[in-house]
């Protein structure tokens, strides 16, 4: 395949406002939204050299547990070995193509439903009917691939790139500056999936930003966290943060305006009471406080579709205590509608794109993460493409 030089893309003229200082700094070009090209680029240069986000360890507490995932095209299943050990495999079957397993559950193996070929939970070959007249047909030689994983703070994270750095050690300054939310012990509930015809970059910009809550969220966010008392600090990796003081400070003994959950973090001073938004680049979109904790599960499908599932994780005690399920409910509720005033945005940020008159833009000082975020994707598509 011969490489695309990124001037046949984005000029650098196109990107040298995104370039500035954040003082001087603009938007990325429409391009780098609407471009079927650059879309190509992301999967070749980010999608497929990044870690992504695929799941929580929470989802497969027990040995056998699995849940499946369509990532990139690929069909992968994440499952809990007998061995207690995490491993993403791919549920693709080594004979004929099929899918091995669907959905999610409890298994001892994957019979395909095919020709009945059968795999171990490590991904081994231990049944294939019929096939001693293959010549030099090996059951060892014929496996389920895996695909490199890591646990990051309870969630588990994958790499079509077996080169690539490990993710911990990049996000340990992250681990560190939210390490008093205990986010590995929460428990996830899916609470919506939404279908989100725009570019999964419009999402990821609005995720981390709360200067639209002045208009967008005037009646939800706003009251509680006003868009001028939030702040980002520096990175130190491939992320972005974004703290959100709440307007008034919460009563003792609680620290989320929005219910009456459990406290389950070890929050102390200004942590108290504020909600955070983080994203661990590409888009792995997630935002803790001390009794709860929402993850955005971004699965890109082309340059102007994605999908998203939203989820909603608790302490466990939130979860078996009926006490609680009113809380959970109306937090579940609010994130809905929340997420609903968002997709207006983004649906109308995209017209906008996809519009002649459009120019890159200036950013706010209140738009920080979003100038991180660039930079970090300017120089990731300007690397060589993979030998």
């Amino acid at each position: 395949m011969t490489e695309r030089h990124p001037r046949a893309i984005l000029a650098p003229e196109q990107l040298a406002g995104t370039r500035q200082p954040l003082e001087r700094a603009t938007t990325l070009p429409s391009e780098a939204f609407t471009s079927p090209l650059v879309y190509e680029r992301e999967i070749e240069h980010i999608f497929l050299r990044e870690w992504l986000c695929a799941g929580r360890i929470d989802q497969i507490p027990n040995p056998g547990d699995y849940v499946t995932l369509d990532l990139l095209g690929d069909k992968l299943v994440i499952v809990r070995g007998t061995d207690g050990q995490i491993r993403v495999l791919s549920r693709v079957c080594r004979h004929r193509a099929a899918e091995v397993v669907n959905g999610s559950g409890n298994a001892r193996s994957f019979r395909c439903p095919y020709h009945a070929w059968t795999y171990r939970l490590d991904g081994s070959l231990v049944g294939a009917p019929y096939m001693e007249d293959a010549e030099g047909f090996d059951r060892k030689t014929c496996h389920l691939p895996e695909l490199r994983s890591e646990i990051w703070e309870g969630w588990i994270f994958v790499n079509f790139d077996a080169n690539a750095a490990p993710v911990g050690p990049r996000l340990a300054p992250l681990s560190n500056a939210l390490a008093n939310y205990r986010m590995s012990e929460m428990i996830a509930v899916e609470t919506a999936t939404f279908d989100s015809p725009f570019n999964w970059k419009v999402l990821a910009d609005n995720f981390m930003e709360a200067y639209h809550h002045i208009a967008i969220h005037r009646d939800t966010f706003e009251p509680i966290y006003p868009a001028a008392l939030s702040h980002s600090p520096d990175n130190e990796g491939p992320y972005s943060l974004l703290f959100m003081p709440p307007k008034e400070a919460p009563l003792p003994g609680t620290d989320n305006p929005l219910g009456n959950l459990p406290h389950h973090g070890s929050l102390v001073g200004d942590e108290i009471g504020r909600l955070v938004a983080a994203s661990v680049f590409p888009f792995h979109l997630f935002a803790p406080s001390g009794d709860s904790l929402a993850w955005y599960q971004i699965l890109p499908q082309t340059f102007d579709r994605f999908t998203l599932r939203i989820f909603t994780c608790f302490p466990r005690e939130a979860l078996d205590n009926a006490e609680f399920e009113d809380s959970v409910r109306m937090l579940q509720e609010f994130i809905k509608v929340v997420h609903h005033q968002d997709i207006h945005a983004c649906k109308t940020v995209w017209a906008g794109l996809n519009s002649r008159s459009f120019e890159p833009g200036r950013l706010s000082g209140l738009e920080k993460p979003i100038w991180q975020f660039n930079q970090w994707w300017m120089e990731r598509m300007a690397q060589p493409a993979a030998q």
